[in-house]
């Protein structure tokens, strides 16, 4: 007996035969004339199949490679006896045979039987002396799951028959999904499954066509495994050669089964042993868990985990049944369970909640996971501590439950003991308690993991793993990336360059070179990404998903803000349908999040944090640092929409959590302090506030009389504090601390932005205290350098200008001040920031200084009405200032009523939001603001 085709292209072939036998018969021919060039190959061997098999298509054994026919006459009709037996009606129909309900003839017995007839061709020559003997084989075949096999034979006229037992039921896979089982219940039957299977490879006998329509429930629930006639006899006795020779319907190099569900090997046409049917139940397996039936040979094969888009039975797949569906499904039959009964083991188990052999590291994985901190240092305490014991704990309990691993977790627990003693002030070395920080140990384990497990590399790549990703946590950039090299070139060797651990190190390594601006390297990690993606089939996957989120980061240098766009939604989109609600689904909204505040979508951007931020907070363990950022995004996109109080609630929310998270004198604590009680002024809370930098500026004096000094990227929070203060009318007490930064931004800040803004709150305090000409010397020497750093009709632009136009008025310039803002209203066109509505106001002086009372009356008015449209940064503030200016005109126009409502209106909220001695509180007619 031949293959119809060339080996290494027996999976094209079965796919289009799998094509062709579902036709009706009268189709097949015309199907086969039209078949495509690049399967031209094939076209002889299907014809061969099509001329030696014409009964060829239904459920039974469909897609099995064809042979040679001799004899392809349709064996019997209703009332026929075929050997001791008389057929009924006809069950089934394919190109290896029929299978009729039958019923013994000769009156031995009355029980009905499911009479499988193959064709006479598939038993020529000296095949058939085998015949004889496998049916006494396969008949001592007796399982309470194994559909019973009562005889084998020839008929008269040398028709080959199988007898067994008629069962009544559906296949496994179709009883599940139509009663919508659950995960154990769908468990329990695989069990049933694999115990029948095990007790075949008991008597040596190997099923080799395991599939889901071989596997039938009844309808009281119990399993009845089918078709065991092109079973192959294993070796019972390594000096029988007998046994070890092919068996009679296993001459074809092992592909009789049915493709899609035969090991790599049977579609190589190696040897069948017992990891055959390991492989064929990790497939019904794969299928039992995704409600999906697994690719066609040669296709790659996802993770059960990431097919399914229920949430939680994804969930509850990730883990252990991933890693036991892997194991059964290793391309080389060494790799896999050495039994079913193993395989077997590891589900029980999992049902158990114990450590399963597929897995080699659950118990260390914990333990550096629980031990995981944010991008500072910390001392080791008692969360540290607990973390070794539960490791230490689990290593040991794997080593008394499992005694094939003992050595393993030996190792492991002395590997976690070796790491751990430093920390112990009593052994000599040790350091005293609460000097050892979590990067020292993960230095000192680190440099032991090559070399205390070069012996078992999958430890070893796991541990690898584990200990870059705390390094990237820890902020070490340099430390993270060697270990990442390192165990991604051991994942190459040993599995190649399509394991998911060298996909996801791609995407991670392009945000990374997106981050330090390497936009080329960016999209060419992106790109081998996509590659490895589209090889393993894996577009509609959680990879996928941050592949198009990490496409849209890398897209947001670039000018095209459609395809970057599409890019993030598409994340969020395939998130939501393979991942919804978990970690990767926050990170994707939090980016588009950010991408519609660039494109001052901001209603959007808030609701987008917003839902970004409720899913964070439901995942049962939290990312602190994550919430952290959504919430000051959250914030500044309110605070963009002028929406103060819910700005400074949700920068509240950041920097209680930095607060908790970090210890209130951390940096990471410091500047969210600052950018919350700033917030809180903005939005005229000034006591409030006031407490805040009070509180805030007592912690920055202690870190400064520390011994590391004060940090320097939470100078801002000084300048917040100092700018504060002018602005509620105190410059005398903001303007040391504005010098003060301005001073640490000198020898620190390498931002030229950083210069230009604090010169700008500088000159302003100097206004405010009334020197005049220090301040309009610094506002001009800052004005110089935003026109030579920045475009006209950036808004810090515009701000500078409008406070210098300002200072002028004051100074009773008002040709000088009308030049500088009424070029702030032509730069700044459309825009509709509120330093142009101030600008407007500051025209209206210039208008009322220079008796021009109509263009005065205009622009007051104006600029009182503009204000409800301003976007962008705001300071309750300026609204009083409008009124004032606008007090201002109406007094002077001759309408005093309007004039003191107005003023009335404007010392109300002065004294809600300035400092009692600031003359917007003292002066019933002063103008300024």
């Amino acid at each position: 007996m031949k293959l119809p085709c060339p080996p290494d292209a027996w999976p094209r072939f079965s796919a289009r035969l799998d094509e062709m036998l579902a036709l009706p018969e009268g189709e097949r021919e015309a199907w086969l004339a039209c078949l495509p060039a690049t399967d031209a190959d094939l076209r002889d061997g299907l014809a061969e199949v099509l001329q030696g098999l014409p009964g060829a298509g239904g459920a039974f054994l469909d897609s099995l490679p064809a042979v040679t026919a001799t004899d392809a006459t349709r064996p019997g009709e209703p009332g026929a006896v075929v050997g001791p037996y008389r057929l009924l009606r006809e069950l089934g129909r394919g190109g290896m045979g029929v299978v009729w309900l039958a019923q013994r003839a000769d009156g031995a017995y009355a029980r009905e039987v499911a009479l499988k007839l193959p064709h006479a061709h598939l038993l020529a020559g000296a095949l058939r002396e085998r015949f004889d003997r496998e049916r006494d084989i396969l008949a001592a075949l007796d399982h309470p799951h194994i559909a019973r096999f009562y005889d084998a034979g020839l008929a008269a006229d040398g028709q080959p028959y199988l007898a067994l037992e008629a069962v009544d039921g559906r296949p496994i896979t179709d009883w599940c999904r139509e009663r919508a089982l659950p995960l154990p219940a769908r468990l329990a039957l695989f069990a049933q499954v694999a115990d029948a299977v095990s007790h075949a490879h008991g008597q040596f006998i190997a099923h080799r066509d395991l599939k889901p329509a071989n596997v039938l429930v009844t309808a009281d629930g119990q399993v009845k495994l089918l078709d065991f006639g092109i079973a192959k006899l294993l070796a019972a006795d390594e000096g029988d050669g007998a046994a070890t020779d092919s068996t009679a319907l296993t001459r074809a190099q092992g592909l009789l089964a049915t493709p899609r569900y035969a090991a790599p090997e049977q579609l190589a046409g190696g040897p069948v042993s017992v990891a055959t049917d390991v492989y064929a139940l990790g497939l019904m397996l794969y299928e039992l868990l995704t409600d999906q039936p697994p690719p066609a040979p040669g296709e790659p094969l996802p993770t059960p985990s990431r097919v399914v888009t229920d949430a939680a039975r994804r969930k509850a797949l990730r883990g252990d049944l991933d890693a036991i569906v892997d194991r059964a499904l290793q391309p080389r039959p060494q790799d896999r369970y050495a039994s079913v009964a193993a395989l077997a083991d590891d589900l029980q188990r999992h049902a158990e909640h114990r450590p399963i052999q597929a897995r080699h590291l659950g118990a260390w994985s914990l333990t550096w996971r629980y031990a995981r901190r944010h991008r500072v240092p910390v001392a080791m305490g008692s969360a540290l501590v607990l973390a070794l014991l539960l490791g230490s704990a689990g290593v040991a309990w794997q080593a008394h439950e499992a005694r094939a691993q003992a050595q393993r977790a030996e190792a492991v627990k002395d590997f976690l003991l070796g790491v751990f003693s430093a920390a112990d002030p009593r052994l000599a070395g040790g350091k005293p308690d609460g000097q050892t920080t979590a990067k020292t140990l993960l230095d000192r384990a680190a440099a032991r993991i090559d070399a205390q497990f070069a012996g078992d590399p999958d430890l070893r790549i796991e541990l690898l793993r584990t200990a870059a990703d705390i390094y990237r946590e820890l902020g070490e950039d340099e430390a993270y990336e060697l270990l990442q090299q390192r165990q991604l070139a051991l994942v190459r060797e040993r599995f190649g360059p399509l394991h998911s651990n060298v996909i996801d190190g791609q995407i991670e390594a392009a945000v990374r070179a997106y981050q330090r601006g390497d936009l080329a390297a960016c999209r060419a990690r992106l790109d081998e990404a996509d590659a490895g993606l589209r090889a393993t089939g894996q577009d509609r996957s959680v990879p996928r998903a941050h592949w198009w989120t990490t496409r849209g980061i890398c897209l947001r240098d670039q000018n095209d803000p459609a395809e970057r766009r599409a890019a993030l939604e598409r994340g969020v989109a395939l998130f939501a349908q393979v991942e919804p609600g978990q970690r990767g689904h926050v990170t994707a909204l939090a980016e588009l999040a950010t991408d519609q505040n660039g494109q001052m979508q901001l209603r959007e951007a808030v609701d987008t944090n917003g839902r970004a931020i409720a899913m964070a907070q439901a995942l049962p363990s939290r990312n602190e640092a994550e919430l952290q950022t959504l919430h000051a995004n959250r914030g500044l996109a309110l605070m963009q929409l002028g929406e103060l109080a819910g700005a400074a609630e949700a920068l509240g929310q950041a920097a209680a959590i930095a607060e908790r998270t970090s210890g209130p004198t951390a940096n990471a604590a410091l500047l969210p302090r600052s950018r919350h009680a700033r917030t809180l002024h903005l939005a005229g809370e000034r006591e409030q506030a006031d407490a805040l930098f009070t509180r805030l500026l007592a912690d920055l004096d202690a870190r400064a009389q520390g011994p590391s000094g004060l940090p320097a990227d939470v100078t801002v929070a000084i300048e917040d504090a100092g700018e504060r203060l002018a602005a509620e009318g105190r410059p005398e007490a903001g303007l040391p601390l504005l010098r003060r930064a301005q001073a640490l931004y000198a020898t620190t800040s390498q931002n030229e932005f950083d210069h230009r803004r604090i010169g700008r709150h500088v000159g302003d305090a100097l206004a405010r205290l009334g020197r005049h000409d220090e301040a309009l010397a610094v506002l001009q020497a800052t004005m110089r350098e935003f026109e030579a750093a920045d475009p006209p009709n950036r808004q810090p632009t515009a701000a500078c200008r409008e406070r210098l136009g300002r200072l002028l008025l004051d100074m009773k310039r008002p040709d000088a001040a009308r030049a500088q803002l009424q070029r702030v209203v032509d730069d700044a066109a459309t825009k509709t920031w509120s330093h142009v509505v101030l600008a407007r106001a500051g025209l209206a002086r210039a208008a009322l200084l220079q008796g021009d009372l109509a263009a005065a009356q205009r622009l007051s008015a104006a600029a009182v009405g503009d204000w409800a449209a301003v976007t962008g940064f705001r300071d309750v503030r300026m609204q009083a200032y409008l009124w004032r200016v606008r007090a201002a005109v109406l007094a002077a126009s001759g309408d005093p009523a309007g004039a003191q409502a107005l003023r009335d209106q404007a010392l109300a909220a002065a004294k809600r939001t300035d400092a009692p001695e600031s003359p917007t509180v003292r002066d019933p007619v002063y103008v300024g603001l």
